[in-house]
């Protein structure tokens, strides 16, 4: 990924460069510290991310934006006023992220980014692309706020045995392969269902009693939670 990092604070710009270091995304990175740099840079060599701040030596990022059109963009600034943000939002920024942040969030950030990118690579985009790219960030919010009495670790495991089943699959076989109760089976799958990564659809046996069978509803939604 070629990026170029816009941001006039030589610490923060060092800081950008070792989370995108974290990231395994070092092959071609490159730092200015204006506006004027950023055009002259701009017009000589092609990137797939701008990471911009609002505040620079020589003008404000969002008074910059539309010249930026065309290009994925990350506005990471201390602007934290809705008037900045709608601007940039309104502008096209894929993220934006008010200083300090953690790894963590700026992790998420350069994901959305190559799932944007990886989107709009496609000739033909489907209804299942959008809402996968749409619906990235919202996984990863409530797999963080998980249900009363779910854990990270147990769902987890439930996640990996999933994976391991072709085609539908009922509570009773996740409980019986991982050696858990059907019950706690239970709420992580309903869990699963509610954040769209699953669906439930009831089948009939030779006993009449209907059996819900699970099956994975969005596969890159499931390996992100992993």
């Amino acid at each position: 990924m070629r990026v170029l990092i816009i941001e006039d604070d030589p610490m923060v710009a060092m800081i950008h460069k070792e989370y995108f270091k974290k990231k395994e995304l070092t092959d071609d990175l490159s730092h200015v510290t204006s506006i004027e740099a950023a055009r002259e840079y701009l017009e000589n060599n092609d990137v797939d991310l701008i990471v911009l701040d609002n505040y620079l030596i020589d003008g404000q990022g969002i008074e910059y934006l539309p010249e930026l059109k065309g290009y994925p963009i990350i506005m990471i600034t201390a602007a934290n006023d809705v008037q900045t943000v709608e601007a940039a939002l309104s502008n096209g920024v894929v993220d934006y992220l008010v200083k300090p942040f953690t790894y963590e969030r700026f992790s998420q950030a350069i994901d959305k980014v190559q799932d944007y990118v990886k989107l709009l690579s496609k000739e033909k985009i489907n209804q299942d692309l959008i809402d996968d790219y749409l619906n990235s960030g919202r996984v990863e919010e409530e797999e963080d706020s998980l249900p009363k009495g779910l854990s990270k670790i147990t769902l987890k495991k439930v996640l990996e045995a999933i994976q391991q089943h072709n085609g539908g699959f009922t509570t009773q076989q996740i409980a019986d392969k991982l050696d858990i109760s059907r019950i706690t089976i239970r709420k992580y799958l309903n869990h699963l269902v509610n954040i769209n990564i699953l669906s439930e659809d009831a089948e009939y046996y030779t006993s009449g009693r209907p059996v819900s069978v699970f099956t994975v509803e969005s596969e890159s939604k499931l390996e992100k939670l992993l």
